[in-house]
């Protein structure tokens, strides 16, 4: 589902745009002369975009045996689309950066084919759990008695990581609309290559510090006709992620119906900085800087009665 605006004119280079081809052979002829002149906005939504998902899967599992139950998941996929629709958005903090959703040209939607702003090459999932052998029913300190049981048996761990590689980046124009065409999604020019500097590079200077991810001087803003820039670059992508959340839990069997469990979950276990997305409005003082990172690590505990 395309925002589609129907009164963007048609752009001549070095000339006067051409009225909307949009209002005069389609909708609302009537409005036409007052909107070529004004750039009143007249929008709506098509269902004229298209995505293509291709991606190669494989799953690892193991059932429960000694204790132990695991699943390993991978995935590597390419996302493309012309359009990120009106469903989801971008964040620098979850590590995306989007373009506008309104096409630069509504007359060359081709010009806007490029990776999903949330498309991720390789994406690697595992989780685990594992009954520790001791206690009762278990491998080891299994004739102990209930007091020494209450203390070693029961104990339950299990670890969940999550790797994924970086998002492409969408970078943003603004200066408006050089091609006076009332256009609703203005790109910037591209002007050399894709330069990712990653985490060694620390801006010490530029609003504040932070990490410069890419080279800001290959962008700039457009000044004449559209920017060459596509609305997501697959060659330059943020930050990946990496992280371990593990949970330890353990169980009282008080009678045969009632059971207590006490249950301690480490989020962001190690405590990794995962940097979000760099700024990537061009021409600012901080365009290629990062400064925001998700969340620390986060401890909670639970206590839970069973009957």
């Amino acid at each position: 589902m395309v925002p589609f605006k129907y009164n963007q004119l048609v752009y001549n280079p070095g000339g006067t745009p051409s009225p909307s081809l949009y209002l005069r052979n389609g909708i609302g002829p009537e409005f036409a002369g007052a909107i070529d002149s004004t750039g009143g906005t007249i929008s709506g939504t098509q269902s004229n975009g298209r995505m293509m998902y291709n991606a190669l899967q494989a799953v690892l599992q193991k059932t429960m045996g000694r204790g132990l139950q695991f699943q390993v998941s991978y995935t590597l996929s390419k996302c493309m689309t012309n359009n990120i629709g009106y469903y989801g958005t971008g964040s620098p903090a979850r590590q995306s950066a989007n373009a506008s959703p309104y096409w630069q040209n509504v007359y060359d939607p081709g010009a806007e084919w490029s990776p999903c702003y949330y498309d991720a090459l390789s994406n690697l999932t595992g989780y685990a759990v594992y009954s520790l052998p001791f206690g009762q029913g278990r491998q080891f300190a299994n004739t102990e008695n209930k007091v020494v049981n209450a203390v070693v048996g029961g104990w339950q761990v299990s670890p969940i990581v999550t790797v994924r590689s970086g998002f492409p980046l969408a970078l943003g124009n603004n200066t408006g609309d050089p091609t006076g065409t009332f256009s609703g999604g203005i790109r910037p020019d591209c002007n050399g290559t894709n330069t990712i500097y990653g985490r060694q590079n620390y801006a010490v200077s530029g609003g504040g510090g932070g990490f410069l991810w890419f080279d800001p001087n290959n962008y700039t803003n457009n000044t004449s006709g559209f920017g060459n820039c596509a609305p997501s670059i697959s060659q330059l992508r943020g930050p990946g992620y990496y992280d371990w959340d593990i949970s330890l839990q353990k169980n009282f069997q008080l009678t045969e119906r009632f059971r207590l469990e006490f249950r301690t979950d480490f989020l962001n276990t190690f405590n990794r900085v995962n940097l979000g997305a760099p700024n990537t409005t061009v021409d600012q003082a901080t365009t290629g800087v990062i400064q925001t990172a998700q969340p620390a690590r986060n401890i909670q505990f639970a206590l839970k009665l069973y009957f």
